[in-house]
């Protein structure tokens, strides 16, 4: 029996089905992840011209540009979808930089996310970032994200799931460079 592309073999043979949408794209890294999964993309936001034509190269699928037009709270263009994920811009976090936070324009995309995540109440959200989002100097924003994920009904650490690619097994994707990167995995209460 062949298996459709957008179902996977879970544990015991199960299969499993789900949708998402994928912000702040890039060229598809998460989309990689979440194919093999069994995912099936819905909606994909990229603003950078090259990175989605690559993206729509790699996955047949062109992304909307400026999230800021598709998700707001007069618009919301992102459809329904079970998984929200995304790397969303870490230059206003990052230690190279002026590190404005949430006071530079594009830190203030979590908004945009905060407001999918309202409408559509995605089961599982997982996002990337710098490290030093997480602090210290960012550790106000740290907990305004952590605080809104609570508020808006999500199960969410705290504590940051920090991350380096020279940490995880080559196998597995590791890489010899040092570049923490947090996670954030947020799951829906029942």
């Amino acid at each position: 029996m062949e298996i459709p592309n957008n179902v996977c073999t879970g544990f015991y043979g199960s299969t499993m089905s789900f949708t998402f949408v994928d912000l702040f794209a890039g060229i598809g890294g998460f989309h990689a992840a979440l194919g093999v999964m069994g995912g099936q993309c819905v909606y994909a936001s990229e603003i950078d011209k090259d990175a989605a034509r690559i993206y729509q190269r790699n996955w047949g699928l062109m992304p909307d540009g400026d999230i800021t037009l598709a998700a707001n709270d007069e618009v919301m263009e992102v459809p329904p979808h079970d998984v929200l994920v995304g790397g969303f811009p870490c230059q206003p976090f990052s230690k190279s930089g002026k590190q404005m936070g949430m006071e530079e324009t594009r830190g203030t995309l979590f908004w945009n996310i905060a407001k999918i995540i309202e409408v559509h109440k995605p089961k599982i959200v997982l996002l990337e970032n710098v490290r030093n989002i997480a602090g210290p100097r960012h550790i106000h924003e740290w907990k305004v994200i952590i605080t809104t994920f609570r508020q808006l009904g999500y199960r969410v650490s705290r504590e940051p799931l920090v991350v380096s690619p020279h940490l995880i097994r080559p196998e597995f994707g590791g890489r010899p460079q040092v570049r923490e990167r947090v996670f954030i995995a947020a799951t829906l209460l029942p």
